[in-house]
């Protein structure tokens, strides 16, 4: 039976979660010392503070680094951000999931989370003339390259074409970025400014209300 030691690992970091995928803590607990004939680690059981199920990691005494053995993760991913939908935000998880193991499959999940996306903003009927439509309405040129990054990316993990993203974990990560930096100029800063907008005195927003009819 393995014996579980104190903690001896205090002091770090909150990390992504590979199960509930938040930042938080962890308790960390290692279970025995392995030694290789460079190397020498301790195994780890690790309990998520939020979701309480345990990880299972190699931590390398040498270089202080901790691995990920169970379950499997990409490891400093952005965890999704709180404002996504929570349809987008599931697909965003199983990208993250399986990114690891086949960064084709998570570009495509990619670029079927901004499909969906796109749909809350625009009725058009192809995602490619949706960002169009979005561009008409405003949508400004750096936010229009990056759907178009992640359509055109998402595009060749589906039909392989001049962008190869069989072994490519950093560019299908960077997908996954780019739908969190879409939402957050979509969604979250929209949100903000509502929410700083109507906290205004009400004698102040009616001012504004009879000076922008004026230019109707």
């Amino acid at each position: 039976m393995t014996k579980y030691f104190s903690n001896d690992f205090t002091g770090k970091a909150p990390i992504i979660c590979p199960y509930c995928h938040v930042y938080a803590q962890f308790d960390w607990k290692y279970a025995e010392k392995i030694k290789s004939k460079q190397y020498e680690y301790n195994l780890i059981v690790a309990k998520c503070t939020s979701c309480y199920l345990d990880s299972i990691w190699f931590h390398n005494r040498q270089s202080n680094e901790d691995i990920l053995i169970f379950p499997s993760f990409p490891l400093k991913l952005t965890a999704p951000n709180p404002d996504m939908p929570d349809d987008i935000k599931q697909i965003y998880i199983e990208a993250a999931k399986v990114l690891r193991d086949s960064p084709r499959a998570s570009a495509a999940l990619s670029r079927l989370a901004i499909d969906k996306l796109t749909k809350e903003f625009s009725n058009k009927h192809s995602l490619d003339n949706r960002i169009g439509d979005l561009v008409s309405k405003g949508l400004p040129a750096k936010l229009q390259q990056a759907f178009d990054i992640v359509r055109i990316v998402g595009n060749n993990a589906v039909h392989p074409g001049e962008i190869d993203l069989t072994d490519n974990q950093e560019m299908a990560k960077s997908l996954l970025n780019l739908l969190n930096i879409i939402t957050d100029n979509l969604i979250t800063q929209p949100n903000q400014i509502d929410k700083f907008y109507n906290s205004l005195p009400e004698k102040q927003l009616k001012h504004i209300e009879k000076r922008d009819s004026k230019k109707n």
